[in-house]
């Protein structure tokens, strides 16, 4: 004998609200996922990371200049440019 959708339906619903046994399940934090605080998190992790790229990228002009200076004092440039 065919089942029809609502029985489906009910014995989904029963499967959400006990296990195996008959015994009534009980919900965790752990089975939620806060998207919110993730996507905050992330969001916050990116600005960090662009903050530490401009710093690394205007440190690393100094240092180049600074390397720079060095080889023209121990071998000046031809040609006139100084």
């Amino acid at each position: 004998m065919p089942t029809s959708y609502a029985d489906s339906a009910q014995a989904r619903e029963w499967d959400k609200l006990f296990d195996d046994w008959g015994r009534s399940k009980k919900t965790s934090p752990d089975d939620f996922h806060d998207y919110e605080a993730a996507a905050l998190r992330r969001t916050e992790f990116q600005a960090s990371q662009a903050k530490r790229e401009i710093e690394y990228r205007a440190n690393l002009k100094r240092r180049i200049a600074v390397a720079i200076t060095q080889m023209e004092v121990i071998c000046p440039p031809k040609g006139g440019a100084v």
